[in-house]
């Protein structure tokens, strides 16, 4: 099974990830940014 990374925020909109690692940079980029966002994952 597959994991689905899906990230809101005013700066990217929203994005859907397949890769763990770059979901992981993408929340820590916005999170040093002081961006909010949303968070969530599913898996297929």
């Amino acid at each position: 099974m597959k994991a689905v990374y899906h990230i809101k925020s005013t700066v990217t909109g929203s994005v859907k990830l397949k890769r763990r690692k770059i979901a992981k940079a993408l929340r820590w980029w916005l999170r040093e940014n002081g961006f909010e966002f949303s968070y969530s994952y599913s898996c297929s």
